[in-house]
This record gives structure tokens, sequence and C-alpha cells, in this order.
């Protein structure tokens, strides 16, 4: 073969370049299509993992006629001689403030963690369990998954423990703010303090008197459960008293493990800026709420099991009546 013809057979630069370009585009063209089929499976195990919540608690209910309650005190004026001092390592006596998802561990296929760690009766500081990571507590979509667990040594609820297993699902404490910004028909008047007034159905209190499905008077279709809270590292080591109430992501500690539905739904995404001015000052004001890293809104699973994608602009006075659990509101 001579070398004309080689060179005939072969490619030239620009041929290359322009089968390169074409290549190029083509991947622009499907990785938006690649990204939200990812999106979607992963949405879809989110949803799985909230399904598998419910069913969890639903089991509970069945077994013991009691919807699993949030274990809290040691505060407001609740003495400690329940389940000791509100914090891990605080004043008193040894915290067992186990919360709703610890409950609900023999349900969920999580026997030997609920066991081992001696729940309820073993204060979280000494219990093995509460580092545990729990798959079905992480959503894929958001990166809590590739911190779990974490060191907490210094923070509020949790301090001196250092390996802590994360939750993105909270239990509904209700519909109630106590020091609002933007949402003002949940101005504080005392009875819309969110952790010892909570209206719904994993009220941080509702130990004192157990619910059943039979106490959720708004109907079990129509009443919000647990939802997604996003990770975020300044909100999981928030230590300061006074400023970081609420915050945190521990599945086993009841205050974590809760959130209100006060807040507009996915107003303090992480990475998003903060309407609220006074967010640097006392964070818990806007970010103890419910939001998700998936695109538009979040999942919740309602009493009666089923989940539901809520888009993050819902009319706010909707979004309330479903946090509550005998609002009596009307649903339009």
């Amino acid at each position: 073969m001579s070398r004309a013809n080689a060179w005939k057979n072969g490619f030239t630069l620009v041929e290359l370049l322009v089968v390169i370009a074409i290549i190029g585009v083509l991947v622009a063209l499907l990785l938006p299509a690649v990204q939200a089929a990812r999106e979607a499976a992963r949405k879809s195990q989110c949803t799985n993992n909230l399904k598998q919540i419910g069913v969890g608690v639903h089991n509970h209910e069945a077994a013991t006629k009691q919807i699993p309650y949030n274990r809290y005190s040691g505060n407001y004026g609740v003495p400690e001689s329940f389940w000791g001092s509100a914090q891990v390592n605080g004043p008193g006596a040894p915290c067992r403030a186990w919360s709703w998802l610890a409950s609900i561990l023999p349900y969920i296929e999580q026997s030997a963690i609920y066991a081992q760690g001696k729940i309820p009766t073993e204060p979280l500081g000494s219990s093995d369990a509460i580092s545990a990571v729990i798959s079905t507590f992480q959503c894929p979509s958001d990166e809590l998954k590739d911190n779990n667990p974490i060191n907490r040594s210094n923070t509020w609820y949790i301090k001196g423990v250092r390996n802590i297993g994360m939750t993105n699902y909270d239990g509904v404490m209700g519909a109630q703010s106590n020091v609002p910004i933007f949402f003002n028909d949940n101005i504080d008047g005392g009875g819309n303090e969110p952790w010892f007034n909570g209206n719904g159905v994993m009220a941080i209190f509702a130990w004192q008197s157990p619910l059943g499905f039979k106490n959720v008077e708004d109907g079990t279709s129509n009443t919000l459960m647990s939802g997604e809270q996003a990770f975020e590292m300044a909100r999981a080591n928030c230590g300061e008293d006074g400023k970081c109430y609420g915050l945190g992501y521990s599945w086993a500690h009841s205050v974590e493990a809760s959130a209100t539905a006060a807040i507009q739904p996915n107003f303090a995404v992480p990475g998003a800026p903060n309407l609220d001015p006074a967010a640097t000052t006392f964070p818990y004001r806007s970010q103890f709420g419910f939001n998700s890293m998936h695109p538009g809104g979040l999942h919740f699973v309602y009493v009666d099991g089923s989940v539901h994608f809520i888009n993050e602009s819902i009319e706010l006075g909707v979004y309330h009546a479903l946090a509550t659990i005998k609002g009596g509101e009307t649903l339009q």
C-alpha cells in the first residue's frame, strides 16, 4: 500500500476534532438525563425508607396500642426523675431522652440494636446503640450518609459523646414556633412553644399521655407523621445554649429526631441563602423545620403510612393544618 493510500484511509485532525466535539455535545445532552434518573432512584429509595418507618410505627401501635413517643424531661419544670436530664451529660440524672425512632427499632428489623443498647432504660451516653448507623434513617440524596456517624462531642444535647448515628427523618412535633419571623400566625402567646406544647403526633411530651391512632382526630390520611431534614455540618455541631435548641440529627435523642412544621418547607435548605435576619444569632428560629435536597419539595409519611411529596410552595395554612392531630381544620 502506498503512503498516499494509507493517508487517505486515516482521519485528519479536523475530523478527529469534529468527532470529539460531537461526543462532547452528546455527553452534555445525556448528563442531565442521567442525573435526573439517578435522583429519581434516590427519591424512590427515600420514599421506601419513610414507608418502612411508617410500617414500624403501625406495627408498634398494633402491638402496644400506642404510637411510639418521645421521652423527655429535665426541662420545662418536668422532674428529671422521669427520663433524666435533657442533655446527655447535663446536670442531674443521666439522660434517657430516647426518641420515637428508637422505639420502632424492633419493628424495622433492628431488634439487636434495641436489645444491645438496652433501650429505653440505659442512658444515651453509655448505650452502645447511640452510634449505630441505620440505613433506613438515611436519605440517599443527602450528604448525611457520607458523615454518619459523626463526632458530636461539643454539641448542646449530645455533648461529650463522640460517635453519633444520625437520621434524615424527623417526627412532626406540630405546627408551632415560639419565635417566628415570617410565620406570623404562630406568634407566641404562651401556648405556641413547640417543644412543651407540641400539637403534632410526635410531640416531645407525648409520653405524658400516649396517643393511639384513635386520637388523631383530623384523620390519619390528613396528618403528617415524619418528614425529611437535610444534613448541614454547622447545625450538626451547633453547641451554644440559646441558639441551638432542636438542632442536630441524632436518631436516638428525642429533640434531635423531631422538628416543627411551623416553618415553610425548604425554607432553610443547606447551602442556600437564609432569609431569616436572625439566622446567625438564633439559627433554630428558621432551621428547626423540614427540608431536603430534592428539587422542589420533600417527602412526608402520613399517619396512615402513605408517603407523599409535598411541594415547597404549599400554602402555609394547609401545611400547618396537616401537622396537627386535632385542629379541626378544613384542607382546601
